[in-house]
């Protein structure tokens, strides 16, 4: 896993740690713990799952292995490679999981983004395809922003 202060933008790829192992905050300018967000860092996102977790909620699944499978192939691929689309989708997000819940259907909506996305991201990670699966969480998040036409 890499080391975020909350999910800290500002910290993605520091590799600067003191000897308590705190990492350098480029934010508040000073070695921090890894865990939290004290300054509400400007450059702070969540952790992403706001959709994830919106479809677990309305289908009543256990978090844990979606997130588990998120949560790799974010790390793997995406973090390193496509910060600005994570930057981006952890902004609409929120506004995409508010869409589902209000949804007409929220169950066959969840439905559709659990058959369509989640399940092929997390069976491609499962099968060691990080950009497959980093590809497919793209495609979900580009269609549920087109559907609820939010940019």
């Amino acid at each position: 896993m890499a080391y975020y202060c909350g999910e800290c933008v500002v910290w993605v790829g520091s590799s600067d740690v003191d000897r308590y192992g705190r990492r350098w905050c480029s934010y508040s300018r000073r070695y921090e713990e890894s865990n939290q967000n004290t300054y509400g860092c400007k450059g702070f996102v969540y952790n992403g799952r706001t959709v994830v977790t919106k479809v677990c909620e309305i289908l009543h699944l256990s978090k844990e292995p979606w997130f588990e499978a998120f949560d790799a192939v974010k790390e793997a691929y995406v973090v390193p490679h496509h910060m600005d689309w994570l930057t981006s989708y952890c902004k609409i997000g929120p506004m995409l999981a508010k869409e589902i819940e209000n949804d007409e259907n929220p169950i066959q909506i969840a439905q559709k983004i659990l058959n369509d996305y989640m399940k092929p991201a997390r069976s491609l990670w499962q099968q060691g395809k990080s950009k497959q699966a980093a590809e497919r969480y793209k495609k979900m998040i580009a269609d549920l922003s087109f559907c609820y036409h939010i940019a």
